[in-house]
């Protein structure tokens, strides 16, 4: 069993740094309808089931593994991330901007940034100083949300979590992909979206096991370094 997971895991790795051009170029052009007509595959069979799990984002907090590669130190791995914007589109709900832990922490550089344009003391009016973590909060609800054109006041300068939700990094078990927050309601849409595009990944998976079992390859390799969104 243990040893099932290692060849799992190195697969799943390899294909991250082999596939990630051709992984990204296959669902863009929609490979996965080829491959779903030649072959039964649980995005089809388990879909509902799937869209349900999905769905318990509204109430329940858990991010969600996207089929799309995450980015690394390689120039040229931003590939998943570009086709993930390419997709999402954003319903402006504004959910993001009043809730709990979604893309309220300013950085440094958001700090400064923001402050230049506002001032440094209305900026600390309108947020709060966390020393656990070193960083400023916005309050809540964001001050900078307008309610009725439901938009950013400081869209240009918004802060760098916000320009990154929904995603999330990486989950432990999947661990080259890309994961978003299931709050987010156009992130779930896109999950369900793109749930049938499974089985590209797993055709370059079983691709790359079967070549690893005819040469008896260990395919141990240096393990690549993820930016984590």
């Amino acid at each position: 069993m243990r040893e099932s997971r290692d060849r799992i895991a190195q697969v799943r790795r390899l294909c991250h740094q082999l596939c990630l051009s051709s992984c990204v170029e296959e669902k863009r052009q929609e490979r996965h309808k080829e491959l779903l007509q030649k072959r039964p595959h649980w995005s089809v069979h388990r879909k509902e089931e799937q869209f349900r799990q999905i769905a318990l984002g509204e109430k329940v907090p858990f991010d969600i593994s996207l089929p799309l590669p995450a980015r690394d130190e390689r120039e040229g791995s931003e590939l998943g991330v570009k086709l993930f914007w390419e997709r999402f589109r954003c319903q402006q709900c504004g959910l993001c901007c009043y809730t709990p832990g979604a893309g309220l922490i300013l950085e440094r550089e958001d700090f400064d940034r923001i402050a230049s344009k506002i001032g440094r003391k209305r900026l600390k009016s309108l947020s709060r100083y966390d020393r656990t973590i070193n960083a400023w909060i916005l309050k809540q609800p964001c001050p900078f949300y307008d309610q009725d054109k439901r938009g950013c006041k400081i869209y240009e300068i918004r802060p760098q979590t916000c320009r990154k939700y929904p995603l999330h990094p990486p989950l432990a078990q999947l661990p080259y992909n890309l994961a978003v927050d299931a709050f987010c309601p156009a992130a779930r849409l896109l999950a369900r979206e793109t749930l049938e595009w499974w089985v590209i990944c797993e055709s370059h998976w079983a691709e790359l096991l079967a070549r690893m079992e005819q040469s008896g390859e260990d395919s141990s390799s240096p393990q690549d370094g993820r930016d984590d969104r």
